[in-house]
């Protein structure tokens, strides 16, 4: 009986597997990728696996993989096809390989579900294909018991609420840092306190930490633009006097070469001896040699004037590839954080449904399924719809009457009153 289980299982698996290639499945952030690189040698008929880029990969916040020798290659919104193409191009460009280059990708774990609202254990699940939105909570617990009994929630609430707090400062906290990087990102020379920070009791102390590191950071990049200015203003007076004086040894060089012209007719005619004309012939040479070298030390002037002006170039696209990443990182967390501090909201209102800290269990309505998926408003499902990786699910359970307080009016309300 337990092998005709798992071989139905196994089934079932591989049937959710081939619909989601067929539905061509587009990655995102957290989604875990196995990726195996390898090269055919037609000559000798041998298959090499490269083991150096071989394994797991994440797809990070921006929503890019980094993969040594490729490099950030751009993850988020494609297929694993797509992903496999990009990296097996660029590995062409980059590898100098007569073998061809085979890049597969798979799905090694796929970016989890998130299961919120009237739960025993909400949070992130990890997803795996064909799982149902019953399944879903079942992997949260399930709901609270709905017999008639009493549970005492005081430390719940307690519990939420720190939690609450701790997120909340957390989230100034990134809030603060994405005000920096975007005028960073923007190219901005300050950047005021924004209104969620205002009233904040740490909010300006955040902004005031967050521009110490702001003038630290223009402050060093000015600095290494202002000695590559430096020393590109060098190398351009080095550049003109180098020329000038090959101006000079080019005259000389002409003036040696008529005077040894005259010299070499006045030996062939026998009115001069042969000795003169030698040693003209060897100053001629010598005003050839340091031209050269004149010309030489030129030339390497200009090629490190080149050389600067590309590591000014490189500075600054460095400087806005790092701020850019860093905040997407940021946004991603924010997001991240609104979403905890919705669930401690709820849990909270949950705990604190009733003023003597106690919650009545019984009577509570038919509860009602939520999904959110990407960006798009929350729609009403049922307990056999199928969910995707990243999906949100919140299941809300109607109090008797309708008369519950609003999760995020009772948080506000308790954390105004809070010293």
């Amino acid at each position: 009986m337990h092998d005709v289980l798992r071989a139905l299982a196994l089934i079932v698996a591989l049937v959710w597997a081939s619909m989601l290639r067929a539905q061509e499945y587009v990655l995102g952030p957290q989604d875990v990728l196995m990726i195996r690189v390898g090269h055919w040698n037609v000559m000798d008929g041998v298959y090499t696996a490269w083991s150096d880029l071989n394994g797991e990969y994440t797809v990070d916040p921006d929503g890019t993989l980094g993969l040594p020798l490729a490099g950030r290659i751009s993850a988020a919104g494609l297929t694993p096809a797509e992903v496999a193409e990009d990296i097996t191009d660029v590995l062409r460009e980059r590898v100098l390989s007569r073998h061809e280059v085979q890049v597969t990708v798979g799905i090694a774990q796929f970016r989890p579900i998130y299961v919120l609202g009237a739960v025993r254990s909400p949070g992130a699940y990890p997803f795996s294909p064909g799982l149902t939105v019953l399944q879903a909570i079942g992997l949260a617990g399930g709901m609270p018991q709905t017999t008639p009994t009493w549970q005492r929630n005081e430390r719940s609430a307690l519990a939420s609420l720190g939690s609450y707090q701790v997120l909340n400062l957390a989230l100034l906290r990134a809030l603060a840092t994405e005000v920096r990087l975007l005028a960073e990102s923007e190219g901005r020379t300050n950047f005021e306190v924004p209104p969620e920070l205002t009233d904040a009791v740490m909010g300006r102390a955040l902004i005031e930490r967050e521009r110490e590191i702001f003038s630290a950071r223009t402050a060093a990049l000015q600095s290494a633009l202002s000695q590559l200015d430096s020393l590109e203003q060098i190398l351009r007076q080095q550049i003109g006097q180098l020329t000038d004086q090959v101006a000079l040894r080019e005259r000389q060089r002409d003036l040696a070469n008529a005077e040894l012209a005259n010299i070499a007719d006045l030996v062939k005619r026998g009115l001069t001896v042969a000795a003169r004309l030698t040693e003209l012939e060897f100053r001629a040479a010598d005003q050839e040699v340091r031209l050269l070298e004149l010309a030489t030390a030129r030339l390497n002037a200009e090629q490190r004037l080149n050389e600067v002006g590309r590591e000014r170039l490189d500075l600054v696209n460095a400087r806005a590839r790092e701020t850019a990443e860093k905040l997407l990182e940021v946004q991603s967390e924010i997001e991240q954080l609104r979403i905890r501090m919705r669930t401690e909201a709820a849990l909270f209102s949950e705990a604190t449904q009733y003023e003597d800290g106690y919650t009545r269990m019984e009577g509570l309505g038919a509860p009602v399924l939520e999904l959110t998926r990407g960006g798009a408003k929350p729609v009403v499902v049922t307990r056999t719809d199928v969910l995707q990786p990243g999906d949100v699910l919140e299941l809300v359970v109607p109090l008797p009457g309708d008369e519950g307080i609003a999760p995020t009016r009772a948080m506000g309300a308790l954390l105004s009153s809070a010293p």
